[in-house]
């Protein structure tokens, strides 16, 4: 009998890793470019503090093509992912881009953008109510934004430059 009950203890304590595993992944967002094309509508409001000590207000973004990217210092597919998006911004001065450090520490959110560079705006989602608000399901996950305040699409993992890129023509 004991050995029965170990391998249902050593089973039950497989399944529980796995299931943490698949959760820890897909918390992080670590999807590789899955993403999403169809336009969800007006983009939800995005106030808040910004890594500088100021304030942001998405409404003044309002006329320009705009890149929402919610990340986090401690997600690996967004430290992949910085780079990208860091080159893509200084390549398109004209595209209002904005970070968003979700369930992140300010100092720690303000390393990562120190090590990648970052001089675009970064809103601090201290409590990820921000993420929810736009239902973001995992990070990095990256929100493109017409003239006109819609959201035409949206990228759920790590993406390069050239996918920017891309999407970019659907919203110029």
């Amino acid at each position: 009998m004991s050995g029965s009950r170990s391998g249902a203890r050593v089973a039950a304590v497989s399944l529980v890793v796995l299931v943490l595993a698949a959760l820890a992944v897909a918390g992080c967002g670590s999807s590789a470019g899955a993403s999403s094309s169809g336009g969800s509508g007006a983009a939800p409001a995005l106030t808040g503090s910004t890594l500088s000590g100021g304030t942001f207000d998405l409404a003044t973004a309002k006329g320009k093509p705009t890149v929402v990217n919610f990340f986090a210092s401690w997600c690996g597919p967004c430290n992949r992912e910085a780079p990208e998006v860091v080159a893509f911004a200084k390549a398109h001065p004209d595209v209002q881009v904005i970070g968003v450090a979700t369930n992140d520490k300010p100092f720690d959110s303000q390393s990562f953008a120190n090590k990648y560079g970052i001089t675009y705006p970064v809103v601090m989602d201290l409590d990820g109510s921000i993420g929810n608000a736009w239902g973001v399901t995992g990070i990095p996950t990256t929100f493109f934004i017409d003239r006109n305040g819609t959201v035409q699409s949206s990228i759920v993992g790590a993406s390069t430059q050239a996918q920017f890129q891309l999407r970019l023509s659907s919203i110029q």
